[in-house]
């Protein structure tokens, strides 16, 4: 294990011609970018810290709080796990985490707005720290989003990343389980669908409950959903009236009749 990734994992990223388009990127992405690239593929450096990015409406300011996180803002900064052909304007993010997806997608448009879901109460104060300058763009939700719903049991360990519904599929020696609100995703989608005829993106990162969570998406929602992605290293995912496209760790689905 290499900073929280393992020789395996290692050794597929370096066969990913798009982890090398985002080292590429970093120079221009970052403001620093040997620090940040450090922190990224070493390790180093000391937390919490602040890493300041390039974006189209200026420089930002990602509050990093575990090496965990250094992963996440390249990857989503400079790898562009989270990228669509335009900028998203009604965004639904389940699974938020301290805010990094949201950053990136609300800094891609001055009209964005995100619908967030983060059930693990550690992520929150983090999430409102780098997403302060943004306060009337988003409404955070404190719950999970699934395939189900209720009070049930959630994995979490220590940096936050890796929170999973699957409790007991976790591989984190210090993860613990604690009890979180769970929404079915067809509540999640008809919130955000009640202010907006259609949602750009609906992104997923849930650790595990990605596939099921949107196969139970009723059909007539999902009509209305331009862009979906989710985690997933497994192409072989099918929705009817969606391409769908492999990218590194991300599986991206467009919607044959609303794609733009």
């Amino acid at each position: 294990m290499l900073h929280g990734r393992t020789l395996s994992l290692t050794a597929r990223n370096l066969l990913m011609p798009a982890n090398y388009a985002a080292l590429g990127r970093a120079a221009w992405v970052y403001e620093r970018p040997l620090p940040a690239l450090s922190r990224y593929m070493l390790g180093r450096g000391s937390y919490p810290c602040v890493v300041r990015v390039r974006t189209i409406l200026g420089p930002q300011d990602v509050t990093l709080f575990c090496s965990q996180d250094a992963m996440t803002v390249h990857e989503i900064f400079c790898r562009r796990d989270y990228q669509t052909p335009a900028p998203p304007q009604v965004v639904v993010d389940v699974g938020s985490n301290i805010g990094v997806s949201a950053l990136y997608f609300l800094t891609r448009s001055p009209s964005a707005y995100c619908y967030l879901y983060e059930p693990d109460p550690r992520n929150i104060d983090k999430l409102s720290v780098n997403l302060r300058l943004f306060r009337d763009r988003f409404t955070l939700n404190e719950t999970a989003v699934a395939d189900k719903e209720g009070a049930l049991p959630f994995s979490r360990e220590a940096t936050g990343r890796y929170g999973s519904l699957n409790a007991s599929s976790s591989v984190h020696s210090d993860a613990a389980t604690i009890t979180v609100q769970v929404e079915h995703i067809n509540t999640a989608l008809e919130r955000a669908l009640s202010r907006t005829g259609t949602i750009d993106l609906l992104k997923i990162d849930s650790e595990g409950s990605e596939r099921a969570t949107i196969r139970a998406i009723d059909s007539r929602l999902r009509a209305r959903v331009r862009h979906i992605v989710i985690e997933s290293r497994d192409h072989r995912v099918a929705l009817d009236g969606f391409h769908a496209e492999l990218h590194c760790d991300t599986l991206r689905f467009s919607n044959e009749n609303l794609s733009r």
